[in-house]
């Protein structure tokens, strides 16, 4: 399984992602994704994000992640997921969590979202939430 991490931002540390790569790689793991997958995983700030956020989706604000899933039946790439740490950051104060925890949370979501989870109607957002407590309790046994 290969898990690119590039920051945009200059704001993590060499320990922070390798922390995230390695945390991925068990999040796909334990998810049963295909050992031959590539995933990549780009930080960015706000700015940037409002503008994908704009581009792809059509809302003129930041969010908190994206994901990209790739589509074919050739295809390795598992998709991109786009997170933007000052948001990250800021909702984790909110939260009143460590930020650190707060990119797994956004991992972990935008990994669902790369496997075909949404959260668009009430059965689908269950079923999405129930999926990511349960792994963020497998990830908190570790």
């Amino acid at each position: 399984m290969k898990v690119y991490l590039k920051d945009n931002t200059n704001s993590l540390t060499k320990d922070q992602k390798r922390s995230y790569t390695k945390l991925t790689r068990i999040i796909l793991r334990r998810l049963k994704v295909n050992s031959n997958k590539e995933l990549c995983i780009t930080f960015v700030n706000d700015e940037t994000m409002r503008e994908y956020n704009s581009l792809y989706r059509d809302i003129r604000k930041t969010t908190d992640v994206l994901s990209f899933a790739q589509d074919g039946p050739d295809i390795t790439i598992l998709g991109d997921i786009i997170i933007s740490a000052e948001t990250a950051k800021r909702r984790s104060k909110g939260y009143r969590i460590e930020f650190d925890a707060e990119i797994v949370n956004l991992i972990i979501h935008g990994i669902l979202h790369l496997l075909g989870y949404d959260h668009k109607h009430n059965k689908e957002a269950i079923l999405m939430r129930k999926k990511e407590r349960e792994l963020l309790s497998n990830l908190n046994s570790l």
